[in-house]
């Protein structure tokens, strides 16, 4: 059995990425319309229209860093994520990508722990870094709970 695992880095600022486990990456699609929601939340951008869902977009450098810039052109890409917490509540929901996603190859080897760089978000769960490139793995039960709180409606 291999101790590598196919993973997925998500360029979400010019010098950050998401890391995630391709098992988690439903689809990378090209921009698409974002319908408004409402929510004063900047980093929830909307919903976008997915395979007869609409699903919430939402902008990870925004969230886990005030001085980020929303700047959404054709230029950027989705990636659509699924659900691990709660999928019954919200199945799949998408990333905002500032530039194509890329599969990687991660072993235990490949990847450095960042333990001594403060993580300045709840967001974000590790800090690692994999053949030199900086990225960050996302803290999902945040993510998802607080996600399906500004999107759904209350019960």
């Amino acid at each position: 059995m291999s101790n590598e695992i196919r993973a997925v880095l998500i360029p979400i600022e010019e010098d950050r990425k998401l890391l995630l486990p391709n098992a988690m990456v439903a689809e990378v699609l090209g921009m698409r319309t974002i319908e408004e929601l409402d929510t004063n939340e900047p980093w929830v951008l909307g919903t976008v229209s997915w395979r007869g869902w609409d699903i919430p977009l939402i902008d990870f450098a925004q969230l886990t860093n005030s001085e980020a810039k929303t700047q959404v052109d054709s230029s950027n890409n989705l990636a659509v994520l699924k659900s691990i917490n709660r999928p019954e509540d919200m199945p799949y929901f998408a990333v905002l990508s500032r530039g194509i996603p890329k599969l990687q190859l991660v072993s235990r080897g490949d990847m450095q722990l960042h333990e001594e760089k403060q993580i300045n978000h709840n967001a974000i769960a590790s800090l690692v870094s994999i053949h030199d490139e900086m990225a960050d793995i996302p803290n999902m039960n945040f993510l998802e709970s607080n996600l399906i709180a500004l999107t759904q409606p209350a019960a």
